[in-house]
């Protein structure tokens, strides 16, 4: 009460022009991966179908510097694949601006490799 001394405080609203929005990215390797990445204004919320993993077995989805996926990763999220070697897997965070708007050292690639956030393996998928 009291926020808005005059009027009823709609003065300047403004439709968010930017919910609804989406992202959609491929990863490929060992399977093929959809994502997609959908605009919440300053978040994105991240919803990973993996397909082609080994089955029952943990990986991570993660952040690389470099395109073919090589150098240290930056764990988004942990997961286990189900017995047919998929997995939903869904976060959220500022991730449009560092995985399609980005330019040079800013820009980032989402990757999936086995093993666990503190010990990640060889990655099996990477953006395209």
């Amino acid at each position: 009460p009291g926020a808005v001394p005059v009027g009823d405080g709609r003065a300047n609203l403004v439709p968010l022009a930017q919910a609804g929005m989406k992202i959609q990215l491929t990863l490929s390797g060992t399977g093929r991966s959809q994502v997609t990445l959908f605009d919440q204004g300053q978040v994105q919320i991240l919803q990973a179908a993996v397909a082609g993993l080994s089955p029952k077995m943990p990986y991570v989805l993660g952040l690389s510097s470099h395109a073919d996926g090589s150098g240290v990763i930056q764990p988004l999220a942990k997961f286990m694949t189900n017995p047919a070697g998929g997995a939903i897997v869904n976060t959220l965070g500022p991730l449009r601006q560092i995985v399609s708007d980005a330019k040079g050292d800013m820009r980032r690639y989402l990757v999936i490799a086995p093993g666990d956030p503190m010990m990640p393996g060889a990655v099996v998928q990477v953006q395209k």
